[in-house]
């Protein structure tokens, strides 16, 4: 799998930079089957990854085992930097939820390209703030928000980022466990909350995935 055209999503740093696409060209490309873990949480690795196609999950397990998903990650987004720059452990689990191909970086290869290209590193801070802000406002949500709000914020922002477009609406593939976990909620209160907005006509659930009918409909109820 070259580093090709699927690339190009990721944000160039102008005329005179190079874009992490660029950083990327060499890199170790890897298959990762639905399942598969790339990272574990408490582990040290010295790789870094570009996703090219796909979808990961980022989960983190507390002592019951029970499994909070912090986010998804797609084309263009790179997972391991934290671990790349201060050699700490993974602070969560990642795994493909789809067919997923990946281009994987040695650490210090990575590292070495931020230092030579400051304009990449100021680039990944950028992206390491905004996903400090979509922490803290999941944050907020968890506490301002009912059940219902929340599991309707996240399907609208699966639906914006990864949803398929098709004549009946735009299908999102998740799992109710999946969807409870990234809500904070129970299983059980995310198949209430999905149950209600079914009943509103604003999605159509399925096994595995649902598609949103009314999107609009979907953003009012999320507030």
């Amino acid at each position: 799998m070259p580093a090709d055209e699927r690339l190009d999503p990721l944000p160039t740093t102008g005329p005179v930079g190079i874009s992490f696409a660029e950083l990327f060209v060499g890199a170790r490309p890897q298959r990762l089957r639905p399942g598969a873990v790339l990272f574990s949480e408490g582990d040290v690795s010295n790789k870094v990854i570009l996703v090219a196609a796909g979808r990961l999950r980022l989960s983190s397990y507390g002592e019951d085992g029970r499994e909070t998903v912090l986010g998804y990650r797609g084309p263009g987004d790179i997972l391991g930097e934290f671990t790349a720059i201060d050699g700490e452990p993974h602070l969560a689990t990642v795994t493909a939820t789809e067919s997923t191909e990946v281009l994987a970086l040695p650490a210090d290869a990575f590292v070495a390209g931020l230092e030579a290209h400051p304009e990449l590193a100021l680039g990944l801070l950028r992206a390491v703030v905004a996903r400090l802000r979509d922490s803290d406002r999941k944050r907020i949500e968890s506490g301002a928000l009912n059940t219902v709000a929340r599991v309707a914020r996240r399907l609208v922002e699966l639906a914006e980022r990864d949803g398929e477009t098709s004549s009946q609406g735009v299908m999102v593939t998740i799992t109710q466990a999946e969807l409870a976990g990234w809500a904070g909620c129970s299983r059980e209160a995310a198949n209430k909350a999905l149950s209600r907005l079914s009943d509103r006509g604003l999605v159509v659930l399925g096994r595995g995935h649902l598609t949103v009918i009314d999107l609009d409909g979907l953003r009012a109820r999320a507030g």
